[in-house]
């Protein structure tokens, strides 16, 4: 399935406004930010900037981060199942910390 995640001010300098992910069907939200997490420490390396503040989990949790799927924020965030052609936003905020 595609998910389309667009990207918080923070996260622009390392990943761009948006962009498309492939996940497999049953994918829950929490998969999907630990998924980017990674691409953003991958990206960081890449161009020297330093991640230590700007990935979307700490742990298992938010990391200062409201997100939402289709305009709205999920009630139970992270085991929140996504299906093709959501739309997920990071908002409201300083995704990092």
């Amino acid at each position: 399935m595609r998910i389309k995640v667009h990207y918080d001010f923070t996260h622009k300098v390392l990943m761009g406004d948006a962009e498309v992910f492939e996940l497999a069907e049953g994918a829950r939200l929490g998969e999907l930010l630990h998924a980017i997490d990674a691409k953003i420490i991958r990206a960081g390396k890449e161009k020297g900037i330093d991640t230590a503040y700007k990935t979307t989990l700490a742990g298992d949790q938010l990391n200062g981060c409201t997100v939402f799927i289709n305009g709205a924020a999920p009630e139970k965030m992270l085991e929140h199942e996504l299906h093709d052609g959501d739309r997920v936003e990071f908002v409201y905020g300083f995704c990092g910390g």
